[in-house]
């Protein structure tokens, strides 16, 4: 097992350490109560058999065994608060550092395997602390009898001894064998977890392109490996217990075989002969031991799929400030791309990308699907950070602006917005928290959302989980979101690609003519959004092609091919300079 698992773990101890604290004492003062009671028992055996007086000795079994009952209760309590709380501090930092990264993080699993991560790894994981405790107490009993038998009888203590190597040998093949298991176990799961999300969210596709049997297939096909995975498990953990089932039984006869012959030659009275059953019979009853060992190995194995996502490292911003978007036309450069370049994998996504946008101008990003152009918004926005290069808003390197800073001033529109919140209004105003519903209304007029809004049960306070939407309509409510807020830059990433060409060309139509002074950047798809642009960046293949106007763009065959080959790929076509009215 690798030691990135139980860092994790060590960091997950740490944050519970009072927990923790409290469940070693609370287990110790258990431990130790149990491991005083045989040899009370004896004392209390040996005053009845020789006409002492035992009462003392009874009373002080009794407070044993009161002692034993309340620490284990309260260990019990405390471990499940542990475990509960290091399940929560675990799936927090997970949820953080993958946030923290941007969602160009590049992580092993897609949104299933990091839903099942959160569920079965942050589960297991947080198993740790307590399996740790637990596993050092169940050893303690076999350590202290040990201790005890020597003390009561050499030969007793000898027998025991030379049974222990056997013991240790079960357990550390146990703990290395399940271990690979367990890791091997998960690795299968979250693999099923994350196809499994990944066609849950294409379903309309499956259906429509009829390959429903195919990703099934697809879905389903690590079943085998992971039933085999847990087969071994089961098999291994089988074969364990039949060893000990045979083993430590035989360990405890031999030394009561002993201890009844030194019982005989006088060396030990019968409440010693009692004492040593029971000691003998801690010593041996390791079953515990190798549950404990199983849960740490669930645990180190669930946190060292874990930290694939606890190991990312967040963005690190700056000091820097911008002023408050006052919604006033603002002069200078308002986005500025320098020498930027993005390399994923060893493939190189964008080169030497140069670009400049006025404060107040319309861009539209221009180019076939996969020649940058969401990578390049990505860039303006930080959502992603250049190998190469530099991105500046308003003259300041987006680096060095705060988060609180960056997020106040840039907003985003993507393809397939989410809706967050627990009503309508709650989604568009998601990002500005003193947004009032007239704010959020009027936004909505913007993205042209309010007639179908409006139309609902209840308005602006529908619940969004009472409501089934289009791909339009949920792409005009993530247009809402960004034009609830003042901002300095509005980037639109394919924010429209599934609207019908008159409700796009109303958008278009209200981004040309905003006078709010944002610097507003589309990828466009459409030769006629493209036209009402002030400025159009032609991408190919990760490098500019071109920069102009759409109108002094037409003129070259390789521009107008973009929009003929989406129009002949099931798009809506595009249409020439003239045809848009822009005349650019």
């Amino acid at each position: 097992m690798g030691g990135t698992g139980t860092r994790l773990l060590r960091t997950a101890a740490r944050a519970q350490a009072g927990g923790t604290t409290v469940l070693l004492v609370t287990g110790c003062v258990s431990a130790a109560a149990q491991l005083a009671l045989p040899a009370v028992l004896g004392e209390t055996v040996d005053g009845l058999v020789g006409g002492d007086d035992f009462t003392r000795w009874l009373g002080v079994c009794g407070a044993l065994v009161v002692v034993y009952v309340v620490s284990e209760t309260y260990s019990d309590y405390t471990a499940g608060v542990v475990q509960a709380r290091s399940a929560l501090f675990l799936r927090r930092l997970a949820t953080a550092r993958l946030v923290g990264a941007g969602p160009h993080a590049q992580t092993a699993r897609g949104p299933g395997g990091f839903a099942a991560q959160l569920l079965e790894g942050a589960g297991a994981a947080a198993m740790g602390s307590n399996a740790a405790v637990w596993l050092v107490l169940s050893l303690l009993p076999a350590l202290v009898s040990l201790v005890m038998l020597w003390r009561t009888d050499v030969w007793v203590g000898l027998v025991f001894s030379c049974g222990l190597p056997i013991v240790a040998w079960c357990l550390r093949s146990f703990a290395a064998d399940s271990s690979r298991l367990i890791t091997r176990y998960l690795e299968e799961q979250s693999t099923v977890s994350s196809r499994l999300a990944e066609a849950l969210g294409g379903a309309r596709t499956i259906a429509a392109s009829h390959t429903l049997e195919r990703e099934v297939a697809r879905v389903v096909e690590p079943l085998p490996r992971l039933r085999r995975s847990g087969d071994a498990l089961w098999r291994l953990q089988a074969r364990t217990a039949a060893r000990g089932n045979v083993l430590f039984p035989l360990l405890h006869v031999a030394v009561l075989a002993t201890a009844g012959l030194a019982l005989g030659r006088g060396r030990i009275s019968a409440g010693q002969l009692l004492a040593v059953s029971e000691y003998a019979a801690m010593g041996t009853g390791l079953g515990m031991s190798l549950l404990f060992v199983n849960q740490l190995a669930r645990a180190r194995a669930g946190a060292d799929q874990l930290h694939a996502y606890t190991a990312l490292a967040p963005m690190a911003y700056g000091g820097s400030t911008l002023p408050e978007p006052t919604g006033a036309p603002t002069a200078g450069v308002g986005v500025e791309l320098k020498g930027t370049a993005v390399r994923r994998d060893g493939r190189s996504l964008l080169s030497g990308i140069d670009i400049s946008v006025q404060a107040g101008e319309l861009l539209a990003l221009v180019g076939r699907s996969g020649s940058g152009k969401s990578t390049v918004a990505a860039l303006m926005g930080r959502l992603l950070d250049p190998d190469q290069g530099e991105v500046l808003l308003d003259g300041v390197p987006v680096r060095q602006l705060t988060r609180a800073a960056l997020r106040r001033c840039v907003v985003f529109a993507f393809e397939r917005p989410e809706l967050v919140g627990m009503d309508i209004a709650d989604t568009i105003a998601a990002g500005a928290p003193h947004a009032t519903l007239d704010d959020v209304a009027r936004a909505a007029g913007l993205a042209r959302a309010a007639s179908f809004i409006e139309r609902m049960p209840n308005g602006y306070r529908t619940e969004v989980e009472s409501v089934v939407l289009s791909g339009g309509e949920m792409q005009r409510i993530g247009l809402a979101r960004a034009f609830v807020r003042p901002a300095r830059l509005v980037l639109l990433d394919d924010a429209t690609s599934s609207l019908d060409m008159a409700t796009e060309h109303e958008i278009d139509r209200a981004l040309a003519t905003d006078t709010s002074g944002a610097t507003r950047v589309m990828v466009a798809h459409r030769a006629s959004s493209a036209a009402r642009a002030d400025t159009v960046v032609w991408l190919e293949a990760g490098h500019v092609r071109a920069v102009g106007t759409h109108s002094g763009l037409w003129d070259l065959p390789g521009y107008r091919a973009v929009f003929q080959e989406r129009a002949e790929s099931g798009a809506a076509p595009g249409t020439a300079p003239g045809a848009a009215g822009a005349g650019r």
